[in-house]
């Protein structure tokens, strides 16, 4: 049965159950989750996925995270909602949703009255995410995007919340960390910045790509985040720390036209400030424009797409 919001079963069960909004535009869809209530008390996490409905990977992730997790072993409670972005993932959109054009990863913490993605992630903010203690949202790479697994917090929330987010990432252990800066008198925008501007310590962690299913990449984010759940206090046993970059720079680079994007560089490729990355051509093959690296770094995510509009992304470079 469909519920306004999350029904945790009793101690040391795991419940499976769907979520359906009110509001007038999400009316007729529902969105599976998964609820695991430990025998012990404690916490209560969240972890999401699919926020962007072609990030595969994640989604897998999320589902067997929610199978493998011992109710015994759980202390409080886990709640699992594995694909949030119904309408992208049904009809295979990359970054946006098909009813309003939006990227539902920008319009955090949504709006109760406004379009599909707003009232989603109003929706979603509203009934999963403020009311948990930690948050973790998992992401794939998209259709088009080949990336460098990575993690992202909010370094500039509350002192206490902003450290606690830290800790969790760098359990996470991917190649990089990045501490997001974000004015707190601005929404947030992407799900773990609006969560940290709550209260709620988050983290973003990406892996994966191209529209792939790598079981290799599912496993890195289902251990990542079974490492993070002990920093949460949701796991028993101390958390190791595998190691990561913090990265201190970054910057994405956009298409300063439309055309036919060539890449000359990977993502986790290492490059130099002034190195040619890559060029924009004509339909007809005529050179439009070059794109120069910023600074010395590692190239982060890229897109493979040859098709590129004007100020769509390219790819981004961290240091």
């Amino acid at each position: 049965m469909a519920t306004t919001s999350p029904e945790f079963p009793g101690k040391g069960e795991r419940a499976q159950g769907e979520l359906q909004s009110d509001l007038q535009v999400l009316r007729g869809w529902t969105w599976p989750y998964i609820a695991i209530t430990g025998k012990q008390d404690g916490p209560l996490a969240t972890v999401i996925a699919g926020i962007h409905g072609c990030e595969y990977v994640s989604i897998r992730a999320a589902v067997r995270l929610a199978q493998e997790l011992d109710p015994a072993e759980v202390r409080g409670r886990v709640l699992v909602v594995p694909i949030v972005n119904l309408p992208s993932y049904w009809e295979r959109m990359a970054f946006f949703n098909p009813y309003d054009g939006k990227n539902l990863n920008r319009v955090f913490p949504g709006k109760a009255n406004g379009t599909f993605c707003d009232a989603l992630a109003y929706f979603i903010f509203n009934t999963v995410i403020a009311p948990s203690d930690s948050f973790v949202d998992l992401h794939g790479g998209d259709m088009v995007e080949e990336l460098l697994p990575f993690a992202g917090y909010l370094a500039s929330a509350a002192p206490d919340v902003a450290e606690r987010s830290k800790m969790m990432a760098e359990a996470f252990g991917l190649p990089f960390t990045m501490g997001r800066q974000a004015d707190p008198s601005k929404p947030g925008g992407m799900t773990y910045v609006s969560a940290a501007q709550a209260g709620v310590s988050a983290l973003l962690a990406e892996a994966g790509g191209v529209g792939q299913l790598t079981n290799d990449d599912v496993d890195i984010l289902v251990d990542g985040t079974r490492r993070t759940l002990q920093v949460t206090g949701n796991l028993p046993g101390d958390p190791t720390f595998p190691g990561t970059t913090h990265a201190t720079r970054s910057q994405t680079l956009f298409a300063p036209c439309d055309g036919f994007w060539i890449s000359d560089v990977k993502a986790g490729n290492q490059v130099k400030e002034g190195q040619k990355v890559g060029r924009i051509l004509s339909l007809l093959g005529d050179e439009l424009e070059t794109v120069s690296a910023p600074f010395d770094g590692t190239i982060l995510y890229r897109t493979t797409s040859a098709a590129v509009k004007e100020r769509g992304i390219l790819m981004s470079v961290v240091a």
